[in-house]
């Protein structure tokens, strides 16, 4: 018979959510470490008409609200907001170490 390993425990957060949004601000100056072509993310900007600009609007200058939270892939989310071009806008967004995975848009 195998034996049975027991599933690791994710790492402990050692950042709070002002760190990761910090973070997130400064991860967001460049365009290139920001991950955003995923389906998902695509058509929920579509759908609730959040351009590009907005999108990294917020993630540059906005609030942190919610979080950090740990997803079932082992990842920690914050959710950011902010009132751009005419409109509050929120973005979920993994933060990694060098950098960022947007979840959604809403």
């Amino acid at each position: 018979m195998s034996n049975i390993l027991p599933f690791p425990k994710p790492n402990t957060l050692k950042e709070s959510l002002e760190e990761l949004v910090q973070r997130t601000h400064l991860l967001a100056q460049d365009s290139s470490n920001v991950f955003w072509d995923n389906p998902h993310v695509q058509l929920r900007m579509k759908q609730r008409k959040v351009s590009t600009r907005q999108l990294f609007d917020v993630l540059r200058n906005g609030k942190g609200i919610d979080g950090p939270t740990l997803d079932k892939y082992g990842d920690w989310r914050i959710k950011l907001i902010r009132y751009t071009a005419g409109r509050e806008v929120q973005v979920v967004v993994v933060v990694n170490k060098d950098d960022l995975e947007i979840v959604t848009v809403i």
